[in-house]
């Protein structure tokens, strides 16, 4: 494959954006002492109040185990805390505390300028079209 069909190539293309997006918000991450999944667990739960583990997994893009490793170091460090749930007494929930939610205010802005920075030039009307079809080809993903 030649080099202008790789960079045609939507799969590579993706991958090569995410890459560079996890390493640029890992790298200002590690300053606060947390990596893009915290803030990604940080944020699902800000969303949805409470969670299991296998479901901040599914939200925060990560696999089971890296979740469950991650939620375990933010109890440790008071920004999450488990409970059981009032609904269902097999269900260990997972939910945020005041040190987590202000821990997740804190990095916001390193997200924001991380996103304009990956915006750059490009209009607001370019912007909607891409995440259109982004979503329609995760639309296209989940038929199979």
């Amino acid at each position: 494959m030649a080099l202008d069909e790789l960079r045609a190539f939507i799969p590579y293309l993706l991958n090569q954006l995410s890459n560079r997006w996890n390493s640029d918000q890992n790298r200002d991450l590690a300053a606060h002492g947390v990596n893009s999944t915290v803030l990604r667990a940080l944020s699902v739960l800000n969303i949805h109040q409470t969670l299991t583990v296998n479901e901040i997994a599914h939200y925060a893009l990560v696999e089971q185990s890296n979740a469950s490793r991650t939620i375990d170091s933010m109890v440790a460090a008071g920004l999450v805390e488990r409970h059981i749930s009032e609904t269902d007494l097999r269900r260990r929930d997972v939910g945020l505390t005041a040190k987590g939610r202000d821990l997740l205010y804190q990095l916001w802005p390193i997200m924001a300028r991380n996103h304009a920075k990956l915006a750059g030039t490009i209009s607001s009307k370019e912007l909607k079209a891409c995440a259109a079809t982004l979503l329609a080809m995760l639309d296209n993903m989940n038929e199979t």
